[in-house]
């Protein structure tokens, strides 16, 4: 294998045809700003059924392939089931083989033959955006239902996808994902609340689920289940003890709360039961205790601190949902300030607020952000 650094990963063009409602011709979702630059921090507007969630779940799964060495399915069902396909364009700046390398990294899955592609990329193409070659990936359906690798003997695409699948194998205690450069897609669905946790006894230090590097972490809905919860990430976190626990309540503090010195993430952990602890007003009681809006705000940020890595999606589906309109506009401005102080992250937030949008003025320029936005509008059925 290479020695290999990814620097830029950054999406460029998504194109969808026949898959969920984008049923009609192929439909091109252009996450650039005007001056045909990467949005680092993207809207996808529409009314509800439109597609907004289809967009960010594609993005996902495509990710999620991307660092798999054998996918047994898309989890998608017009591509396991039918005739869909999807092709997301990358612009990518990746150190391999003793070079710098400017490409655009297309990821496909569906039903794409060797040679098929949804959108070509020819020379004046990659001059665009300042790349040299065309490199593709992917996985298309076969008539027995499994999933075959597009085959193009690309040593440079298979290098990347190697390094990505060893790096799963990191062990559980020496990982760190901060230290990465290996893009991964965090994506969070519409529902970020944080119901309590079933179990009282039987709360081993143990490995969290969705621990260790992926290439996409796809967070399910909600979690009971002490694997699957908060306080058991931050349990483990503190197990550790390389600094990550500090670093996660630091996070948490500095955004949810805002430094407040009335309601803050303890320090520390509960030892019985093994727990977070929030300060409020003088008490103490559990994450499942904080107002919606502060459990929305928990999930995203925490997750964001634990496993991002230097080059990360942001997915959040319905960012307004359940959030007051001051807590819709602290979501917009921690999304930004994310951004800002991680300049590898690309935030891509599907919204239908309206106080969202007129918070988000696209003409007015705001430094260290390459700001956009699509609007799902027409009848896509």
């Amino acid at each position: 294998m290479s020695d290999l650094t990814v620097y830029e990963f950054q999406p460029l063009w998504l194109t969808l045809d026949r898959v969920g409602p984008f049923q009609g011709t192929p439909y091109e979702i252009d996450f650039t700003d005007e001056q045909d630059r990467p949005c680092n921090i993207f809207l996808l507007m529409s009314e509800n059924g439109r597609g907004k969630t289809t967009v960010l779940d594609c993005m996902a799964l495509l990710m999620r392939q991307f660092g798999e060495s054998d996918p047994q399915r898309f989890g998608q069902e017009d591509l396991d089931e039918g005739y869909g396909r999807v092709q997301l364009d990358v612009l990518t700046r990746i150190y391999w083989q003793g070079a710098d390398r400017r490409i655009v990294l297309s990821l496909l899955a569906g039903a794409i033959g060797e040679d098929t592609f949804l959108k070509v990329w020819d020379n004046s193409d990659l001059d665009l955006y300042g790349a040299q070659q065309w490199h593709r990936t992917g996985f298309r359906q076969r008539a027995a239902g499994c999933l075959v690798e597009i085959d193009l003997h690309d040593e440079l695409v298979q290098d990347l996808r190697h390094t990505l699948i060893d790096s799963t194998r990191l062990a559980p205690e020496a990982y760190a994902n901060s230290t990465l450069s290996l893009p991964t897609a965090l994506f969070f669905p519409a529902y970020r609340d944080i119901p309590p946790v079933l179990e009282y006894q039987g709360r081993p230090i143990i490995q969290p689920d969705h621990w260790g590097y992926r290439s996409a972490q796809e967070f399910a809905a909600h979690g009971t289940h002490w694997t699957a919860s908060l306080d058991n990430l931050l349990v483990w976190l503190a197990w550790l003890s390389n600094g990550s626990f500090e670093s996660a309540v630091k996070t948490v503090n500095d955004t949810v709360f805002g430094k407040s010195p009335d309601k803050f993430l303890a320090p520390d952990i509960r030892r019985v039961p093994p727990e977070a602890i929030v300060h409020s007003a003088g008490k103490t009681h559990r994450l499942d205790r904080l107002s919606s809006g502060e459990k929305n705000l928990v999930q995203l940020f925490l997750r964001i601190g634990a496993h991002g890595t230097r080059n990360t999606w942001v997915l959040v589906d319905e960012l307004d949902v359940h959030l007051h309109v001051r807590w819709q506009h602290k979501a917009l401005n921690l999304m930004k300030a994310q951004v800002r102080q991680q300049p590898g992250t690309t935030v891509i937030a599907a919204t239908h607020s309206v106080e969202i949008l007129e918070a988000f003025p696209m003409d007015i320029r705001e430094e260290g952000l390459i700001k956009g936005g699509w609007i799902i509008e027409e009848d896509l059925r």
